[in-house]
């Protein structure tokens, strides 16, 4: 019976052509999105961008203002209003920021005093931050090399101030250390499952009930589990298309990411996207309970669109607060959608060895979807969800 339910629920979702661009839209939007952004913070990592700040008293200490030169930190006068100020014929965004020696630095240095300088800015403006850590660390470097002239001066080795020789081996390999830059790459193709079963959950739960064919098929000689069991299923295989797709793209544009360029190197081949795709195969199935238990218990079809939006967040919202929360127990590894996570972040690592995480989370996130089917078909058996009162 679920078969012939099954093939019903596909002709008519097939039919639907709305569900099917929505199924493609989701599979081929994030991992175009994720290729873009990846793109950009890589291209915008290795620029440096030029920075305008005032410098009051500049005479004072002119190999200052050259250090402050080759670092592009260039001196523009303050704008009167706002952040837009013309340089050259060009239009330029100042930071802000001034830079004041005072009067009697160049004195004071000579003397081998300390020598005032004066660094005002908005500390609490993050954009600016950055901005501010560029100028202090040329101060910082200028102030060194003039301590190690002074040592060297009364004939002392700036060895003496060296407490500890710190050395640095970074055992990182290209692939593990692309892995922070790609850890996103997991989210975004379980963010496809989820986005890519919505209009489908929808339109086979909410629709048909406005289309008043829903009290119609719960009619027929057919269980309640069998009806909800089809449609799970039908709106899976959507969302587990989707993936699929996903996946397949993502192996396409992974190459065109210039991780080259910051030292980083992710081999997406063959087998690392098996083993994603059935990494996310029994999350497909949970994603469509999931959502048709919400979709069922909405009152109207808009009602649905409504609350389906949420559970499409769930892929971004469960690991973020994870994270957040630094909550770790072993158990969380076996949980749906944060077992898939975590799965596809060791295997983007090379970390995945052990299996049996991945082996149990699959069985638990289809114990969970099993559960919801069942709990969503012994709510149709209620006339308040069946009429949507």
């Amino acid at each position: 019976m679920i078969k012939a339910l099954f093939k019903k629920e596909f002709i008519d979702t097939i039919r639907d052509k709305r569900s099917v661009v929505a199924a493609l839209f989701g599979a081929l939007f994030t991992p175009l999105l994720f290729a873009v952004m990846m793109t950009f913070n890589i291209e915008k990592a290795r620029s440096v961008d030029d920075v305008y700040i005032e410098i009051n008293n500049a005479d004072m200490a002119p190999q200052i203002v050259e250090l402050l030169d080759r670092e592009s930190i260039f001196h523009a006068e303050l704008p009167s209003t706002g952040k837009k100020f013309e340089l050259n014929g060009e239009t330029h965004t100042h930071s802000k920021i001034s830079l004041t020696f005072s009067d009697d630095f160049e004195s004071q240095l000579s003397s081998g005093l300390p020598a005032n300088i004066l660094i005002n800015a908005d500390y609490s403006d993050q954009e600016r931050s950055s901005q501010i850590r560029r100028v202090k660390r040329v101060l910082e470097n200028y102030e060194g090399a003039v301590l190690n002239m002074r040592l060297v001066a009364r004939g002392i080795s700036p060895l003496v101030i060296d407490v500890v020789d710190l050395e640095e081996q970074d055992t990182s390999t290209p692939g593990s250390k692309s892995a922070i830059i790609l850890g996103m790459l997991g989210v975004f193709i379980l963010f496809s499952v989820f986005v890519s079963s919505t209009n489908v959950a929808i339109d086979c739960s909410a629709g048909e009930r406005e289309r008043n064919s829903l009290e119609l098929l719960l009619m027929q000689p057919v269980s309640t589990f069998d009806v909800v069991a089809s449609k799970t299923i039908n709106t899976g295989l959507f969302g587990l298309f989707a993936g699929t797709l996903s996946i397949a793209l993502t192996a396409v544009v992974i190459p065109f990411i210039p991780l080259h360029k910051i030292g980083m190197a992710f081999n997406f081949d063959l087998e690392v996207a098996v083993k994603m795709w059935f990494i996310i195969l029994p999350l497909a199935f949970f994603a469509a309970a999931f959502q048709l238990v919400t979709t069922f218990h909405a009152k109207s079809f808009k009602e649905a669109q409504t609350y389906i939006q949420y559970s499409i967040m769930l892929p971004l919202i469960v690991p973020m607060a994870l994270e957040f929360s630094k909550y770790k127990h072993a158990a969380l590894d076996y949980l749906p959608i944060v077992a898939q996570q975590q799965a596809i972040s060791k295997l983007i690592r090379g970390e995945l060895t052990d299996f049996t995480p991945v082996i149990g989370g699959m069985i638990v996130t289809m114990l969970f979807s099993y559960g919801l089917v069942l709990f969503t078909s012994k709510s149709l058996k209620s006339e308040k969800v069946v009429l949507g009162l």
